[in-house]
This record gives C-alpha cells, sequence and structure tokens, in this order.
C-alpha cells in the first residue's frame, strides 16, 4: 500500500501498509483474499454524546454495517495460512501489488484497532492475536536486517527478514511499535505471560529511537528519506509512554527535544510542512503538504494540545489538504450535489496509482483520516469547554461562522458552540459518506480511480480496515487509544 525508493538506484517499486465489535472465531480468508465468516453484532455507532450523532440515522446504520465487517476483513489478515503466529498481512494481495508482508508500521498501527477491539469486548481469541504480535514483533527485533537495524521496514510470513532493494530505514516502527507493546501490557495485565518480554523490547526500541531521531530516514510511504513529522510525532509518544511504562524518566529529556523540533514544522505557508532535511527519495512533493500530518494527530498526540486534532494547526493543515485536492480527482465533481466529501489521497503530487507510477489516486485511510480528525478534535473542544480561535485556525473555521476570526471564542453549551460543532461533524460525516459510496460490497481496497471511483490497487488492505474501525470509533465518541 506504499510506494518504496529503491536504495541505491531510488528507482520505485511497489510496497505496502485501528467502533468494535468481539470476534467469535478467526477469519478465514477465500483465495482472492475476501473475507468468509461473519462476526457478532457491533453496537451502535452513535449515542447521544457521541460526535457522529447528527440525525442521520441511514449514515449510523451503514457505519454499524461496516464497522463488523471491517473488523473481520481486518482480522482475516493475521496469521494467515503459510505464516507463523503474529505476522499481519498488510494485504492478501501477492501480486501486482505484492504486500504480503508484515510491516512494522501497519502491523503496530493495526493493533491499535485490535486493542480496541479487545478493550471493548474482551475475548480470548483477540487475546492470542495479540500475544502472537508481541512474539512475533521480537523475533524480528532479533533477525539479521539488511539494515542492520531496528528500522528495517518489512518481514515475511515466515519471519524473516525481506533482503530486496527497498527505502531504508522507516524508524518510525520501533516508535510505533514500542506504543503498541506498552497498549498491549496494560491491556492483558496480569492475563499476559509476556509482560517482561515486553519491557525488555520496549527499552530495545526506546534505546533506538534515542540514538536515531536527528537522522533522516525515509518516511511512513517510503518514498522520501527526511526527517519527517509523522516520524517525529510517534517517537515523542513512544518515549513519553514509555517512560511511563518502565519508570525511567531518562526519556523524556529526548521527547521534550524532539517537541521543539516538531514545533519548526509549520513555516509562513501557515500549515505543518511534511518533511525537513531531505536527504534522498522523490523530490518532486514541494507543497509540503501531506494526509500523514492529519495521521499523526490522530495515531500519536497525547492530548496535550500539542498538534493534537483540535489544534490550530492541524485544523489549518487539514483545509489546506482539502483545497489541495478539490481538483485533483474527476470524482471530486460530484461532492456538493450528492453530499459527500472530497476524495482525499496522500498529497497533491502522489503519482503511485497502486501499482506503478502514473497519476495517482484518492486512498480510503487517507479519506477516514478527515473523518477521525474532526470527530476526535469535537471530543476535545467539549472536554475543554470552548473552542479559541486564532489566526491560524480562522480560515477553517469560517466554513462554519462566517463571522469567525481570530480572538472568537465559542462557549460550551452556547449555540453558537452548538452550531460550530455540528457543523464540524456534518463535514466529517460527509468523508464517512464518501467512503460508503467507493466500498463495493463493504470492501476496502487501498485506493479508489480518481475518474471512475472503482476499487484499485491492493485489495482488502489491512490499514483501510483499521483506519476504518478507528475513525468509526471516534464517531461513537469512543475514540481509540
Amino acid at each position: 500500500m506504499k510506494l518504496s525508493v529503491l536504495a541505491a538506484t531510488l528507482l520505485l517499486t511497489l510496497a505496502t501498509p485501528a467502533f468494535s465489535v468481539p470476534i467469535e472465531q478467526a477469519a478465514e480468508s477465500s483465495s482472492d483474499g475476501t473475507p468468509t465468516t461473519t462476526a457478532t453484532a457491533a453496537p451502535k455507532a452513535s449515542s447521544s454524546s457521541s460526535p457522529g450523532d447528527g440525525g442521520d440515522s441511514d449514515l449510523a446504520a451503514w457505519i454499524e454495517e461496516e464497522t463488523a465487517f471491517a473488523q473481520k476483513s481486518m482480522f482475516a489478515n493475521f496469521n494467515p495460512e503459510g505464516s507463523v503466529p503474529g505476522f499481519i498481512a498488510a494485504s492478501p494481495s501477492k501480486d501486482q501489488p505484492d504486500y504480503f508482508y508484515a510491516w512494522t508500521r501497519d502491523s503496530s498501527l493495526t493493533m491499535r484497532s485490535a486493542l480496541h477491539v479487545y478493550n471493548t469486548s474482551p475475548s480470548e481469541e483477540v487475546a492470542g492475536y495479540l500475544e502472537d504480535f508481541v512474539t512475533f514483533q521480537v523475533n524480528a527485533m532479533g533477525q539479521k536486517t539488511e539494515c542492520d537495524c531496528l528500522g528495517e521496514p518489512k518481514f515475511n510470513a515466515d519471519g524473516s527478514s525481506f533482503t530486496g532493494p527497498w527505502g531504508r530505514p522507516q524508524n518510525d516502527g520501533p516508535a510505533e511499535r514500542a506504543t503498541a507493546m506498552i497498549l498491549v501490557a496494560e491491556a492483558l495485565g496480569d492475563n499476559s505471560t509476556i509482560g517482561e518480554e515486553i519491557k525488555t523490547a520496549v527499552k530495545k526500541d526506546l534505546d533506538y529511537i534515542v540514538e536515531t531521531w536527528q537522522t533522516p530516514c525515509f518516511d511512513l510511504w517510503e518514498e522520501i528519506s527526511s526527517v519527517s513529522f509523522f516520524t517525529l510525532m510517534v517517537m515523542r509518544k513512544g518515549l513519553t509512554d514509555g517512560a511511563k511504562f518502565l519508570g525511567d524518566d531518562s526519556y523524556t529529556s529526548t521527547a521534550s527535544e524532539i517537541e521543539a523540533k516538531l514545533k519548526t514544522f509549520v513555516g509562513d505557508k501557515g500549515y505543518i510542512e511534511a518533511s525537513q532535511d531531505r536527504d534522498g527519495g522523490l523530490d518532486y512533493k514541494t507543497s509540503g503538504l501531506d494526509t500523514s500530518t492529519l495521521i499523526a494527530a490522530n495515531v500519536a498526540s497525547l492530548g496535550d494540545g500539542f498538534y493534537t486534532p483540535g489544534s490550530d494547526a492541524i485544523l489549518a493543515t487539514s483545509l489546506a489538504i482539502k483545497e489541495s485536492m478539490a481538483d485533483l480527482y474527476a470524482i471530486n465533481a460530484d461532492s456538493e450535489s450528492e453530499g459527500v466529501s472530497y476524495a482525499i489521497g496522500r498529497y497533491p503530487e502522489d503519482k503511485y496509482d497502486g501499482i506503478g507510477n502514473s497519476i495517482a489516486n484518492p486512498w480510503f485511510l487517507c479519506t477516514l483520516a478527515f473523518a477521525e480528525t474532526y470527530y476526535r478534535a469535537i471530543e476535545e473542544w467539549k472536554s475543554a469547554g470552548s473552542i479559541e480561535v486564532t489566526a491560524t485556525s480562522a480560515a477553517f473555521f469560517k466554513q462554519f461562522d462566517s463571522a469567525a476570526a481570530e480572538g472568537t471564542t465559542y462557549k460550551a453549551d452556547s449555540e453558537e458552540f452548538d452550531a460550530v460543532v455540528k457543523g464540524v461533524a456534518a463535514e466529517a460525516d460527509t468523508y464517512f459518506k464518501r467512503v460508503q459510496k467507493h466500498a463495493t460490497n463493504n470492501e476496502m481496497s487501498e485506493q479508489f480511480n480518481k475518474d471512475t471511483g472503482e476499487e484499485t490497487g491492493a485489495k482488502n488492505l489491512t490499514w483501510s480496515y483499521s483506519a476504518f474501525i478507528t475513525a468509526a470509533a471516534a464517531y461513537s465518541g469512543k475514540p481509540a487509544a
């Protein structure tokens, strides 16, 4: 589900990749990767206090239906036939494109979804998946790798490391893995026999982050070697969570240094630019706009207002990305008439079409990132008790209140606050409606065609389903950890 840059030649090659219901049994897949088993009924997606409670019963019913399907489909890619326990395939697709690998990033982010399922409805089956994840990742950390480091991007179904040319290292992986393992330890508690194993692995990953955070590496899309906003965000979270988990405050000083660096990513353009200090890979990402900034806010912010979903810089960046996508894809011409959002891709200059390089398409997970960001922002504002409009965020809020300006304050329980929240929730709903329009038979591949809207790229992408689960959790008012 991603595009990788060959380290030696910089030629592009193909590559890959969290609302909750209990799963009664491990989902199985047909030969084409289509899930064949069913999950139990999903709980209602919205409630009277949920951000997504806009009165659209049809949308709520579909989100409930799709959540059950997404969970079933996601788990179908856990421990597939022919793999060792803990292998999470980015997709069952093995050709055009071949995504039958376990990316450290994708697997770790998918754990957020699996953990949400477990924390909502604990089961021995899902607990087994969590422990398998730890076992697989600990093994991966001990494998001989091409980069000779913990930033090796992906691993084979037998647990060995991928040794072909690739964009490496990818140092967000160890940070996401540390966070996922901490969440597994907290979820399983005394019911797990792998607690000490997790502590050892987390310390190893955190020590690696301390050593490497200032060094350029390949980003989450595997295309640019740089100092990446997304990578630094997940590193900051990993170190902060890890310091608490291990009882070792030494990691907080590095987290503070990373925070200071992250503040430099908002420049004269008024939005977050995704990378700095590029030293290799693609050279045509000139705008700096990238949906990964919103994904970072969703998966790596700490609830402290620093690049959280409801923060000024994230909101301003979301508007800039949305505007950059408006005329990029032909299917966006139907947005106003059909009441659906603009389809969202990774970044405006993208050329990866899901198989090769031509003109890129929208992605399910990127479109869902907008929905999750806005639902999470609503919860943030409700918790804060107000919304403060700044020069940075004024243009965003003008979409919902033409009188919004720097210095405007919306107090909770006021008509003005309620109107803005209702407007943002309605906007978030349209991103689900866009996904609904293109998720044929509930399935979600990596991308959908910019002209026809038909699904394309890797089928049944694990990250697409994972992204739906976390977006639906935010819609329900109970965001994933």
